[in-house]
């Protein structure tokens, strides 16, 4: 073999070449949208899309990872052009190409806006959006079950709204993650798990703000399918007003935001008192008015009676029980009204948080600010605060904390 009269400064070898080829493609191509049609469509097992991207000049190989993850239930197909956006990579065993799709859209309309369109013909032809189904809000919760972050902005807005307007309602908070993978089982299953807890009456799930991508979650069948199944009725309260989910159509109440839904789960607290109050009065008056007209009907039918002595004795006994079955009616009517009255007097006063506090209970509040702690997680060792007992206050310095999550 001649060697040639001229050899070029650096020779490579074909891994070294392919290595070279693929850095200079990964920085030029790193994100990109094409377009092209569907071909050689393939999910592999791993739930992994392979597929191959044309159109009428040319070819470039794809691949999907974890599709089978995001789109499930979403039908797509050879034939259909698509838009992706993602970024070049070589696949350097192969020496090939490659388009790595991280999102993708049917021209013209997207997938998560398809997906959620198929989602909902198929709740919607089961009945689940029905108003017939839709449950009342209780007048007067017992407890309110808060399904969110946290962390998150929403769930302080909801609790400042909620005590606001009554300061010893109990409120259980279950967390949960509101967006990501595993958000939407996190969501169902605290659904579920708050049916099962004595004395919640009503459930707000929800969020802030956020993306669609943000919000999707309140889009997946699971959270739409515990909504339906809970007993207790639900309040969705995802995002903005102008922000519509999956969950919004289920729930048995929409809040157009976390503060509206707050503000729709409990009542005023001294505006129901005064309408009890009110109440009681006008049920004495009419109590009073309605006695007052029987002593002079009776007085006008003795007066009758005494000008017909000679049915007098005949009807004597006959009027004496009918006074009698009056006078012990109206005097029934009372007993059950105050028996209601002591009733709600009584859920009053099972309410007041220093009826609590009497039991053993104490509340802990931050020394600096006086806000309430609800989660050991959120103060900070050395931390000064103040523990609230029935008969006086502690003020202690905080040297350890445990977080356990404790429900029920």
């Amino acid at each position: 073999m001649r060697e040639p009269s001229f050899w070029p400064i650096e020779i490579y070898t074909v891994s070294s070449l392919t290595s070279r080829i693929r850095h200079l493609i990964n920085g030029q191509f790193r994100d990109v949208i094409v377009e092209g049609e569907i071909s050689n469509f393939k999910v592999y097992p791993s739930g992994h899309l392979y597929f191959t991207l044309k159109d009428e000049n040319a070819i470039i190989k794809a691949v999907f990872f974890n599709y089978g993850d995001r789109f499930r239930g979403i039908n797509l197909g050879d034939g259909l052009n698509i838009l992706c956006k993602g970024r070049v990579d070589v696949y350097e065993k192969r020496g090939e190409y490659r388009l790595i799709v991280e999102d993708l859209d049917l021209k013209g309309i997207g997938i998560s806006q398809l997906k959620f369109r198929i989602l909902w013909e198929k709740l919607s032809k089961e009945g689940l959006f029905d108003p017939k189904r839709k449950k009342p809000l209780p007048l007067l919760p017992k407890c309110i079950g808060i399904v969110t972050s946290p962390a998150g902005a929403a769930i302080k807005d909801m609790l400042k709204v909620i005590y606001s307007k009554f300061e010893n309602m109990a409120v259980l908070v279950y967390p949960v993650k509101v967006q990501g993978d595993d958000a939407a089982y996190e969501i169902a299953e605290a659904v579920d798990l708050l049916n099962t807890v004595k004395d919640v009456d009503v459930i707000i799930i929800g969020r802030g703000g956020g993306s669609y991508e943000d919000l999707s979650p309140f889009n997946e069948e699971v959270v739409a399918r515990a909504i339906a199944a809970s007993e207790i009725p639900v309040i969705s309260a995802v995002g903005h007003e102008i922000d519509f989910t999956i969950a919004d159509f289920v729930a048995d109440v929409r809040a157009p935001t976390p503060t509206a839904a707050a503000d729709l789960a409990v009542g005023n607290k001294y505006e129901m008192v005064e309408l009890i109050q009110a109440r009681k009065k006008g049920l004495e008056r009419a109590i009073t008015g309605k006695l007052e007209r029987s002593r002079l009907n009776l007085i006008r039918s003795s007066m009758a009676l005494k000008e017909k002595r000679d049915v007098f004795i005949e009807y004597r006994m006959f009027l004496d029980d009918l006074q009698n079955n009056l006078f012990h009616g109206f005097e029934r009517y009372i007993t059950n009204t105050k028996r209601h009255l002591l009733s709600l007097s009584q859920r009053m006063e099972d309410l007041n948080p220093y009826g609590i506090l009497k039991r053993g209970y104490s509340i802990t509040t931050r020394k600096d600010s006086g806000h309430v702690v609800f989660d050991a997680q959120s103060v900070e060792i050395k931390e000064d605060v103040v523990v609230r007992l029935y008969r006086g206050e502690i003020e202690c310095t905080v040297t350890e904390k445990h977080y356990r999550n404790i429900i029920g």
